[in-house]
């Protein structure tokens, strides 16, 4: 039988190691501040450990889910999406997130502080899938005489892509600088270049899935049904991304960062860093081939509509909805408008001696994840000890993240060159859900700053 609606999920839900915006929980956190520390909170410009920095390169990866752990993705690779639906006992939650920042630089003089910081963002998210659907629909082989399952999921479950570039003006300015304290605030003002959208959303579901021999159809069924996608990206026929399509357009967004940075300070320096920041605070702008269409479904009872005779192809499917006259289409847009994941960040970083460190970090995300035309992000608290030796550093970062659950990492810095995970420690005793990696390198110019770490 074909897979039917929910293939466009799947093609979204396997992990794929795409690069995104996600937070470098550890090494943002380092008592050597630079570039890092100020694309998390803009108000840590004004820490800069030296009068220039210069981001020669960073990046990230990472990818989760809530069902399976790392090892036994690896393990069922060629049947992943069978093995998530067989063991998922609670909706099925997945996202790849990261970040690549090209060259990019701060610098601070006087009582100000002036940077230039550029990435490529893009993301891919699975939110709140019934995993009881996913087993039944997305079966390659149904043969059940009859089975009726009863679905009422108010939650909007999502597939999500989101691709942007983004060229990032900071400017931070101290408030005060005295023996004891100081106070900064900054600001990220983001030019925004928006590639692609692709989103699918199964919102208020509510019905009865009939398994009957090879036939899977519904009934008694009301739900509303999002396509957003780009016409010259996404092969409707397959659900293929033709990422030779894929290119930045022009300037179609804008957004900004804004954090404050308080510091205590004794005769020996800085001895506590905290921040506050809100960050991707904005929309991106989708023109001309970006299509986005809503359907709300009402299958009357005693009818029913076939599932699996819907044919592989995006526009097909559409097709079908129409005909079947139990879907209305309640738009069609051509373009359209996309909420940044913005969040709410804050972090504390203490030194207890002048070797050992900790640094607390955590974020939670502002906006609502069920509406279609919204990237999402994360939530998560992290704790981080770090230990310095000259211009060696050493750190772990333990977590809980709202998908992947708990999470234990190890990450190593040396002068501004860094490489670490924020998953690897669980991974390696099998219980994490996450894998990501981190690295960079940087470089400071000119005289030191005085009152850091």
């Amino acid at each position: 039988m074909n897979k039917a609606l929910l293939l466009l999920l799947i093609t979204f839900l396997i992990p794929t190691a795409v690069m995104a915006q996600f937070p470098y929980v550890g090494i943002q956190n380092s008592q050597r501040k630079g570039i890092i520390s100020a694309m998390m909170n803009p108000a840590e410009m004004n820490n800069l450990s030296r009068a220039v920095e210069v981001q020669f390169f960073a990046g990230n990866a990472a990818f989760g889910n809530n069902v399976l752990t790392f090892s036994e993705t690896l393990e069922y690779s060629n049947d992943l999406w069978n093995k998530m639906m067989e063991r998922a006992d609670q909706p099925v939650n997945g996202n790849t997130d990261g970040s690549v920042i090209i060259p990019s630089f701060g610098m601070k003089t006087g009582k100000w502080s002036f940077g230039l910081i550029s990435q490529v963002q893009s993301r891919a998210t699975i939110l709140n899938l019934n995993p009881e659907l996913g087993r039944y629909v997305t079966e390659n082989e149904v043969n059940f005489d009859l089975i009726r399952l009863a679905i009422n999921n108010p939650n909007n479950q999502r597939a999500n892509t989101a691709t942007w570039f983004e060229s990032g003006i900071v400017v931070g300015r101290e408030i005060w600088n005295s023996p004891k304290s100081k106070l900064s605030v900054g600001t990220n003002f983001k030019l925004l270049f928006p590639t692609g959208y692709t989103n699918i959303g199964v919102g208020n579901l509510r019905g009865t899935l009939v398994v009957d021999q090879s036939e899977v159809s519904l009934t008694n069924a009301e739900g509303i049904i999002n396509f957003s996608y780009n016409e010259s990206v996404v092969d409707t026929r397959n659900f293929n991304i033709d990422y030779n399509n894929l290119s930045f357009g022009n300037l179609n967004g804008f957004g900004f960062d804004i954090g404050f940075n308080y510091q205590l300070k004794n005769n020996k320096g800085v001895w506590l860093n905290t921040g506050m920041a809100f960050r991707n605070i904005g929309k991106l702008t989708f023109g001309g081939g970006q299509n986005n269409q809503t359907f709300r479904m009402s299958i009357p009872e005693g009818e029913s509509f076939r599932i699996d005779l819907l044919e592989p192809d995006l526009k097909a499917i559409e097709r079908d909805f129409l005909e079947s006259g139990y879907f209305s289409r309640e738009s069609n847009q051509d373009g359209f408008v996309v909420g940044l994941p913005t969040v709410w960040a804050a972090n504390a970083d203490l030194k207890l001696t002048d070797k050992f460190f900790v640094s607390l970090y955590g974020q939670t995300f502002i906006q609502n994840k069920n509406n279609n035309l919204q990237i999402p992000a994360i939530n998560l608290i992290a704790l981080t000890p770090s230990a310095i030796f000259g211009k060696f550093e050493v750190y772990s970062s333990w977590g809980y993240y709202d998908i992947t659950g708990f999470t234990g990492g190890l990450g190593f810095r040396y002068g501004g060159f860094f490489i670490g995970s924020q998953s690897v420690m669980t991974a390696l005793i099998n219980q994490s859900k996450k894998a990501d990696i981190q690295i960079g390198l940087s470089w400071g110019f000119g005289k030191k700053t005085s009152g850091n770490f």
